[in-house]
C-alpha cells in the first residue's frame, strides 16, 4: 500500500525546562492524499479473512497447539499433521500459529527460503540451513542467533529448548559451545544490512533474491 500527499511544515513554541523550543511537524493536506492499493489486494483480503475464520474456528485446538510449543518444539510436518487432524485446510501455514503482530515478513521470509527443515518453539522459528542453524524471532530490536550445523539437529532443538538466550550469550554451564553457538545477527532497519551479515556467518554463496 502507498500513500502520496503533499506535506505543510507547521510549528510552535513550547516551554520545556524554563526555554521557549520550536517543534516543527508536517501535516497532510487531505485533498492532496493519494491511495495506492496493491494490485492483488482482493487476494490478500480473501487470504486474510480466510485466516481470521480459522483462527475463529478452531481457536480452542490451535489454542493448545500453542500451549504444547510453549514446553517442546514441534517441526513443521508434525505440525501439519496435527492441523490436518484437527480438519484445517491443507494451505494453512503452520507458521502463523506463532505469528506475532510486530513480527516482519522479510526477515522470516529471508531464512524461510534458505530452510531445510523448521521447527516452531514458543514465539521462535529454530530452521535448518545448508551450513548452519539459526533461531529466530522475526522483528526489530531481537537478533538473529546463528549455530554451527550439527548432525542430529534433533537433539540440537532438545537441548536448546532447556536453555535461554541469556545462558547461550553467557555461556552459562558451557551451553554456548555445546550447542555450537557462533554469533548474533541484528535486526537493522536497514534489512540488506541484516541479510549482508547474515550471508558471512552462515557462510552462504548462494545468491538469494531480497523479497
Amino acid at each position: 500500500m502507498g500513500i502520496e500527499a503533499t506535506f505543510v511544515a507547521s510549528g510552535k513554541y513550547r516551554l520545556r525546562s524554563s526555554e521557549w523550543q520550536l517543534i516543527f511537524w508536517l501535516s497532510a493536506l487531505p485533498s492532496s492524499i493519494k491511495l495506492s492499493l496493491p494490485r492483488d489486494i482482493r487476494d490478500q483480503v480473501q487470504a486474510a479473512k480466510r485466516s481470521y475464520h480459522r483462527f475463529g474456528h478452531y481457536f480452542t485446538a490451535l489454542e493448545r497447539i500453542r500451549l504444547r510449543l510453549e514446553r517442546e518444539p514441534l517441526e513443521r510436518r508434525e505440525l501439519d499433521r496435527l492441523c490436518g487432524d484437527l480438519g484445517i485446510a491443507g494451505d494453512f501455514d503452520v507458521a502463523q500459529i506463532s505469528w506475532k503482530p510486530d513480527y516482519d515478513l522479510f526477515f522470516y521470509n529471508q531464512l524461510r527460503k534458505r530452510a531445510r527443515k523448521t521447527y516452531l518453539f514458543r514465539a521462535e522459528y529454530i530452521m535448518e540451513l545448508e551450513h548452519a542453524i539459526v533461531v529466530e524471532v522475526p522483528e526489530l530490536g531481537h537478533a538473529t542467533y546463528v549455530f554451527a550445523k550439527l548432525n542430529d539437529l534433533d537433539a540440537f532443538v532438545r537441548l536448546y529448548a532447556k536453555t535461554t538466550k541469556e545462558d547461550i550469550r553467557k555461556n552459562r554451564n558451557g551451553i554456548a559451545e555445546r550447542l555450537d553457538f557462533l554469533g548474533r545477527v541484528t535486526h537493522r532497519a536497514n534489512a540488506r544490512t541484516w541479510v549482508q551479515e547474515l550471508k558471512a556467518r552462515i557462510g552462504e554463496t548462494t545468491d538469494y533474491v531480497l523479497v
